[in-house]
């Protein structure tokens, strides 16, 4: 299209192509928008999908679901604040795989939206007590993605059994399982990540955008590999925390709906 376009722009226009037409933003009314993609091979149906979110996000305003189809669908909010908050409590999952939201801009083509990252509380174990700060959780979380917030106190300072933060991730790579880290003169040591909420995901290439079933290093392999193979499993997992949002699912073998 971008090809079509270029050879357009050098054609001689006449004098109503050549008139512009001024596309003003969207109203704050109805700009509160959300595109969804869900990754997941089964087919989502834009009902499921309203029914479960609205079960699941418990939102003052209504908001209402457009399919786009390829799994992909709009979501107008009424309010703002709404918008905001579902995006505060993500990641979601449909059917225990991820879903990725992304806010929509006023110049933002659907069509050229790569649906590539999503954001994910990360726990970082082994860390000396005392080097569990913000400094550090910024300086290793940067190598996750990028660094929205890390969870400790007034003072810099988490003294709980690890360190805390919120990164947007690249889906598209492999998760990280974990990280060598040097503490001045003294020996290297591993640094365990934990993801908080994971979805479903890949065991053989750690990816979230498929699971094992639909793994290229699976498909194109010409033994079948060994359970031993698999480089990521579900110690990458964290224990959800109870005051945290739910993930919202839909039973794939069953009409009803449940959160988990």
């Amino acid at each position: 299209m971008d090809d079509i376009a270029n050879k357009c722009a050098g054609l001689l226009l006449s004098n109503i192509e050549e008139n512009e037409v001024d596309l003003t933003p969207p109203t704050p009314e109805t700009g509160h928008v959300l595109v969804g993609k869900f990754y997941t091979k089964r087919r989502v149906s834009q009902e499921s999908v309203a029914r479960v979110m609205k079960a699941a996000w418990r939102i003052d305003k209504n908001f209402k679901v457009s399919d786009m189809g390829d799994n992909k669908v709009f979501i107008r909010f009424e309010d703002a604040k709404d918008l905001d908050r579902v995006l505060l409590l993500s990641p979601w999952s449909f059917d225990k795989y991820l879903v990725v939201l992304h806010k929509l801009g006023a110049g933002d083509t659907v069509n050229k939206l790569k649906f590539n990252r999503s954001s994910f509380w990360v726990q970082i174990h082994k860390l000396p007590t005392m080097n569990q700060t913000r400094e550090a959780g910024l300086r290793i979380g940067g190598i996750l993605g990028d660094v929205e917030k890390v969870d400790v106190d007034e003072n810099g300072f988490c003294l709980g059994s690890y360190l805390r933060l919120r990164v947007s991730l690249d889906i598209i790579q492999p998760l990280c399982r974990g990280r060598r880290v040097r503490i001045g003169e003294s020996v290297a040591t591993w640094a365990d990540f934990k993801y908080e909420r994971l979805p479903i995901f890949c065991y053989w290439c750690g990816k979230l955008d498929h699971d094992e079933r639909d793994c290229l290093q699976w498909i194109r392999s010409k033994e079948t590999p060994r359970m031993e193979e698999k480089k990521f499993g579900p110690w990458l997992r964290a224990i959800p925390n109870r005051l945290q949002k739910p993930q919202w699912v839909v039973a794939s073998n069953k009409s009803t709906t449940g959160l988990n």
